[in-house]
């Protein structure tokens, strides 16, 4: 699997956000539901810079335990500010950071592969640890929805060269 080093400016979002467990994620498919749920209302955002990068922003807890803790997943575009935002969305905003980019095909559960090798793998052999308790994948034009098989999508991992 391919690990790109990239520097991203902060970004300012404006969606919707829900928590959820992994298990939510997995078998009931909440994030599915809410970015569908996004679609359907992404014009309201009247300040969007990006029409054509959606944002998938998951935060997760302190000490996070995948079995059996939520986290944070935020669906959204890229705004000018956080002015101006519809009833029922959110902002949320990344800093900007030092980020190891992975790209992965297929649907979206594939993107567990990704998360798997990252902390198995290549933070073990880097040089390099996590900087912050998120990810931020990127739906694009290359996104053929969320079950395609054709899918390409980017993740984000924050790092910091360790000392």
């Amino acid at each position: 699997m391919e690990a790109v080093i990239v520097d991203k400016s902060a970004i300012k979002l404006i969606g919707l956000a829900t928590k959820v467990t992994l298990f939510d994620v997995q078998q009931n498919k909440t994030t599915l539901k809410l970015a569908s749920n996004f679609q359907e209302i992404r014009s309201e955002i009247k300040n969007c810079i990006n029409e054509r990068e959606v944002f998938g922003l998951s935060t997760d807890p302190e000490n996070y335990n995948p079995v059996t803790d939520h986290f944070e997943f935020f669906i959204g575009v890229e705004v000018s500010s956080d002015v101006d935002i519809p009833d029922g969305m959110v902002y949320r905003e990344t800093p900007a950071n030092t980020y190891v980019l992975f790209t992965f095909k297929g649907p979206f559960e594939n993107a567990g592969a990704v998360h798997a090798y990252l902390y198995s793998t290549w933070l073990n052999q880097s040089g390099y640890e996590l900087s912050g308790l998120y990810n931020i994948e990127i739906y694009d034009e290359r996104h053929q929805g969320p079950e395609s098989e054709e899918s390409i999508t980017d993740i984000y991992f924050p790092i910091r060269k360790i000392l």
